[in-house]
C-alpha cells in the first residue's frame, strides 16, 4: 500500500510532525510505501541546522533515520523553503525538494492520504 502523509504545522509548536512520523513508521514497520510531504511551515522539520535541547525531540534527526533506516521518502515544497531561506544544503541527508505536481501525483497514486492541518 501507498500512503502519503501532508503536514503544514510547524515542528516544534503542534505534535503533527510526531503524528507524521509515529503513522509513518508504523506503515514502513508494515511493510508499507510512506511519503511525507512537508508544507507551510513543516519544512522546517527538514532543517539538519536545527539543535534541539536535550529534553526535546530531535525531529529532523529522527526523520533522517527513518529516511536511511526504513525507506521512509521525504517531499518538501521547494516555494515553502525560498520563502522561509531553507537552502538545499541546509536540509537532511534523504530528503527531497518538490512541488505542488509532485503533490498531486502522490495523492492521486497513494492508496491513502493524510492531511495534518493545526
Amino acid at each position: 500500500m501507498k500512503i502519503t502523509i501532508q503536514v503544514f504545522a510547524p515542528p516544534y509548536s503542534y505534535e503533527d510532525l510526531d503524528t507524521a512520523i509515529k503513522i509513518a513508521e508504523a506503515g514502513l514497520d508494515k511493510g508499507h510505501e510512506v511519503t511525507v510531504f512537508l508544507f507551510a511551515d513543516s519544512i522546517l522539520s527538514v532543517n539538519s541546522k536545527v539543535k534541539p535541547i536535550r529534553v526535546d525531540r530531535d525531529i529532523p534527526r529522527k526523520l533522517e533515520s527513518l529516511i536511511q533506516e526504513k525507506g521512509l521518502k521525504v517531499e518538501i515544497c521547494g516555494i515553502c523553503m525560498d520563502y522561509r531561506g531553507v537552502t538545499k544544503d541546509m536540509i537532511i541527508e534523504g530528503s527531497n525538494p518538490s512541488g505542488l505536481p509532485e503533490l498531486a501525483s502522490l495523492i492521486y497514486n497513494s492508496d491513502r492520504f493524510v492531511n495534518l492541518m493545526a
